[in-house]
């Protein structure tokens, strides 16, 4: 097993003292990370959950809101222009912001764009348009998160590497939900419209940290081929990040990889379908913001300071098999709502117990993730890592409608649908917990034992 897959997997790191730990905490570019966190995370809930509720009280489709919400792929995709974002320099912008700033600029502004886009045109303006402002959104905000991610672990040593996953996932975690349960509230008030065009302020945020923020000394363009011209350079910054990342980690990184593709399937399997839930169980949008901002908000940041802790004290297995394994029981609860048909009772404890195990899975996700990156190679092997983790759970996403619509052609309730997909996802944490199970034997044993 590779130094630094052994490192991050066999056995936790050491434990910082807690004089050491408040001075990690008290340097800016943690708070920077928990901005620029925040303006990244926002985006992705405007395109696919926000957006699947606002569809739905159109009504739009089940079938139609699930295709929809394949408009998120841009983040599972997102690799395959990060190599460009660590090797290109924006000209005028790089040289008065510094590379890794120079995206992050851009993203910024692209994404708050793309969010009054799709205030002004809304689905009424016509779903094609309205698609294609949202796309525009999600491009913008997934090269804003390529740099982003980059600026972050560049900026950390290797000891600060949890700090900053941490604030990191703070951040985004705050960003969901600024761009849900303030929205919803909004929209209540002021129709959708005007709640997304209000919620594009949130990009502020990501503008300020920007300008306050410092380019990282480590950032280094992808072995020089930021210097090539023509094709060859083209082809070897799309290229030569797999390369690099094998011989790092060797075939160490083989079971590696399925876990990053399956770890979120159990979320994504029911994603899109949450909203469309909510909106046919007759909740209105006050009602959701205030279960999810008085409860699972808070659950979630409990969540996402269990997942350092559990790292710290018992190693990233742990953590990732914990998270993983709430995340697939919490999908559950939800199946209880269904079959409650809305009690709060039940809706309360879902909702919390499902904010905490998002937190807890994506920050020890986040921590791991980082730690595997290649400092010349930051942005495009991230992003590679991160498209594993939200490819094929947004691909099986996007069928999710198409499939409770085809359980509810059975007969019976229509609820009755919603709740038998959400018994049926959790088997999907089954395959990440045999691979997190190999991973951990790996570690185990000396090298050259089989």
């Amino acid at each position: 097993m590779s130094a630094v897959l052994d490192r991050s997997i066999a056995s936790p790191p050491l434990r910082p003292t807690l004089a050491q730990a408040m001075a990690l905490l008290r340097q800016p570019k943690v708070a920077l990370a928990v901005l620029l966190g925040l303006a990244t995370g926002m985006p992705p809930v405007m395109v696919t959950v926000t957006l699947g509720f606002w569809l739905r009280s159109e009504g739009i489709a089940l079938a139609t809101i699930g295709f929809l919400s394949w408009v998120g792929l841009f983040f599972s995709f997102k690799f395959l222009w990060a190599p460009l974002v660590d090797a290109l320099r924006l000209p005028w912008l790089a040289r008065r912001l510094g590379h890794r700033r120079a995206w992050m600029l851009l993203g910024q502004l692209g994404a708050i764009a793309g969010i009054l886009g799709m205030a002004a045109t809304g689905p009424g303006g016509g779903l094609g348009l309205f698609a294609a402002w949202a796309m525009l959104t999600a491009l913008a905000s997934a090269t804003q998160d390529i740099a982003v991610d980059a600026w972050r672990i560049e900026s950390a040593a290797d000891g600060e590497q949890e700090v900053m996953a941490s604030a990191y996932v703070l951040g985004v975690r705050l960003g969901y939900f600024a761009g849900n349960v303030p929205i919803f509230a909004a929209s209540a008030a002021l129709g959708w419209p005007l709640a997304y065009a209000c919620a594009a302020l949130g990009g502020l945020a990501g503008l300020a940290a920007v300008a306050w923020a410092r380019e990282p000394a480590a950032a280094v363009p992808l072995l020089g081929i930021a210097e090539r011209a023509g094709l060859d350079g083209l082809l070897q910054a799309l290229w030569r990040p797999l390369p690099l990342f094998w011989q790092q980690h060797g075939r160490a990184s083989l079971p590696l990889v399925p876990l990053l593709a399956l770890y979120f399937v159990p979320d994504g399997l029911i994603n899109a379908m949450v909203a469309p839930l909510y909106a046919d169980l007759g909740f209105n949008a006050r009602q959701i913001a205030v279960v999810r901002g008085l409860f699972g908000f808070p659950a979630m940041l409990l969540g996402v300071v269990a997942a350092g802790w559990l790292g710290l004290r018992w190693g990233s297995v742990v953590a990732l098999a914990t998270g993983v394994s709430l995340a697939a029981l919490s999908n559950a609860g939800f199946a209880l709502l269904a079959w409650s048909g809305g009690l709060r009772s039940v809706w309360v404890p879902a909702a919390m117990f499902e904010g905490f195990s998002a937190g807890l899975a994506a920050a020890a996700m986040v921590a791991l993730a980082s730690r595997l990156t290649h400092r010349q190679a930051t942005a495009a092997q991230f992003a590679l890592l991160s498209s594993l983790m939200t490819l094929l759970p947004g691909l099986l996403g996007g069928l999710s409608g198409a499939a409770v619509e085809a359980l509810q052609a059975r007969g019976g309730p229509a609820l009755d649908a919603y709740a038998t997909w959400f018994l049926l996802t959790p088997l999907a944490a089954l395959p990440p917990l045999v691979l997190l199970a190999l991973l951990r034997r790996q570690a185990s044993c000396p090298e050259g034992q089989p």
